[in-house]
Protein backbone atom coordinates (compact mmCIF):
# COMPACT_ATOMS: atom_id res chain seq x y z
CA UNK A 1 0.00 0.00 0.00
CA UNK A 2 3.29 2.30 0.58
CA UNK A 3 3.43 2.66 -3.51
CA UNK A 4 -0.62 3.69 -3.94
CA UNK A 5 -0.50 6.63 -0.98
CA UNK A 6 2.20 9.00 -3.00
CA UNK A 7 -0.50 8.51 -5.60
CA UNK A 8 -3.60 9.37 -3.96
CA UNK A 9 -1.64 11.85 -1.67
CA UNK A 10 -0.57 13.85 -5.20
CA UNK A 11 -4.07 13.78 -6.65
CA UNK A 12 -5.69 15.46 -3.36
CA UNK A 13 -2.81 18.26 -3.27
CA UNK A 14 -2.96 19.21 -7.10
CA UNK A 15 -6.24 20.89 -6.52
CA UNK A 16 -5.17 22.36 -4.24
CA UNK A 17 -1.80 23.61 -6.11
CA UNK A 18 -3.57 24.58 -8.51
CA UNK A 19 -6.30 27.02 -6.66
CA UNK A 20 -3.17 28.43 -5.00
CA UNK A 21 -1.40 28.71 -8.19
CA UNK A 22 -4.27 30.30 -9.60
CA UNK A 23 -4.88 33.03 -6.43
CA UNK A 24 -1.01 33.92 -6.91
CA UNK A 25 -1.51 34.34 -10.78
CA UNK A 26 -4.17 36.60 -10.35
CA UNK A 27 -2.56 38.36 -7.36
CA UNK A 28 0.37 38.96 -9.88
CA UNK A 29 -2.01 39.94 -12.35
CA UNK A 30 -3.18 43.04 -10.75
CA UNK A 31 -0.21 43.62 -9.38
CA UNK A 32 1.50 43.74 -12.96
CA UNK A 33 -2.29 45.98 -13.93
CA UNK A 34 -1.41 48.55 -11.33
CA UNK A 35 2.02 48.81 -12.44
CA UNK A 36 1.34 49.74 -15.59
CA UNK A 37 -1.24 51.94 -14.65
CA UNK A 38 1.27 53.90 -12.28
CA UNK A 39 4.16 53.74 -15.99
CA UNK A 40 1.19 54.59 -18.31
CA UNK A 41 0.34 58.10 -16.02
CA UNK A 42 4.18 58.74 -15.08
CA UNK A 43 4.80 58.65 -18.86
CA UNK A 44 1.61 61.11 -19.61
CA UNK A 45 2.70 63.27 -17.54
CA UNK A 46 6.25 63.33 -18.67
CA UNK A 47 4.67 64.03 -21.95
CA UNK A 48 2.44 66.74 -20.89
CA UNK A 49 5.06 67.97 -19.40
CA UNK A 50 7.98 68.05 -22.71
CA UNK A 51 4.89 69.39 -24.57
CA UNK A 52 4.52 72.46 -22.08
CA UNK A 53 8.18 72.77 -22.52
CA UNK A 54 7.92 72.80 -26.28
CA UNK A 55 5.72 75.38 -26.53
CA UNK A 56 7.60 77.40 -24.34
CA UNK A 57 10.61 77.03 -26.31
CA UNK A 58 8.70 77.82 -29.37
CA UNK A 59 7.29 81.16 -27.77
CA UNK A 60 10.72 82.02 -26.85
CA UNK A 61 12.29 81.63 -30.13
CA UNK A 62 9.08 83.39 -32.06
CA UNK A 63 9.52 86.52 -29.88
CA UNK A 64 13.31 86.91 -30.95
CA UNK A 65 12.17 86.37 -34.58
CA UNK A 66 10.33 89.63 -34.12
CA UNK A 67 11.23 91.66 -36.81
CA UNK A 68 12.99 95.01 -36.54
CA UNK A 69 11.99 97.93 -38.64
CA UNK A 70 14.99 97.68 -40.56
CA UNK A 71 14.06 94.00 -41.42
CA UNK A 72 10.69 95.25 -42.63
CA UNK A 73 11.88 97.81 -44.71
CA UNK A 74 14.61 95.67 -46.46
CA UNK A 75 11.81 92.80 -46.75
CA UNK A 76 9.74 95.14 -48.86
CA UNK A 77 12.39 96.44 -51.03
CA UNK A 78 13.21 92.78 -51.62
CA UNK A 79 9.44 92.28 -52.34
CA UNK A 80 9.32 94.96 -54.89
CA UNK A 81 12.73 94.18 -56.89
CA UNK A 82 11.21 90.53 -56.56
CA UNK A 83 7.61 91.81 -58.25
CA UNK A 84 9.27 94.05 -60.73
CA UNK A 85 11.60 91.04 -62.11
CA UNK A 86 8.87 89.45 -62.67
CA UNK A 87 6.81 92.05 -64.70
CA UNK A 88 9.79 92.18 -66.64
CA UNK A 89 10.08 88.86 -67.69
CA UNK A 90 6.85 88.39 -68.26
CA UNK A 91 7.25 91.51 -70.59
CA UNK A 92 9.95 90.06 -72.55
CA UNK A 93 7.91 86.87 -72.91
CA UNK A 94 5.20 88.99 -74.09
CA UNK A 95 7.37 90.36 -76.42
CA UNK A 96 9.33 87.24 -77.77
CA UNK A 97 5.68 85.41 -78.01
CA UNK A 98 4.53 88.40 -80.51
CA UNK A 99 8.09 88.46 -82.54
CA UNK A 100 7.81 84.49 -82.99
CA UNK A 101 4.29 85.05 -84.30
CA UNK A 102 5.18 87.26 -86.66
CA UNK A 103 5.89 86.25 -90.18
CA UNK A 104 9.49 87.00 -90.92
CA UNK A 105 10.60 86.80 -94.70
CA UNK A 106 14.15 86.54 -95.38
CA UNK A 107 15.67 88.97 -98.03
CA UNK A 108 17.61 86.79 -101.12
CA UNK A 109 21.41 87.10 -100.43
CA UNK A 110 22.99 89.42 -102.68
CA UNK A 111 25.32 87.88 -104.25
CA UNK A 112 29.00 90.36 -104.80
CA UNK A 113 30.83 89.74 -107.62
CA UNK A 114 34.26 89.15 -107.54
CA UNK A 115 36.20 90.84 -110.05
CA UNK A 116 38.85 88.44 -110.79
CA UNK A 117 42.20 89.33 -112.37
CA UNK A 118 43.34 87.90 -115.20
CA UNK A 119 47.09 86.53 -115.35
CA UNK A 120 48.82 87.69 -118.66
CA UNK A 121 51.46 85.44 -120.12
Amino acid sequence: MKKGMPVLLLAMIAPLQAAELSQVGAKVAEKADKIQQQTESIELQKARAAAAETSAREQAVLSQQQKEPWEQIERAKAQQQFSERGQREAKYLQEAKEAAAKEHKMDTPKMKLIKQKSVED
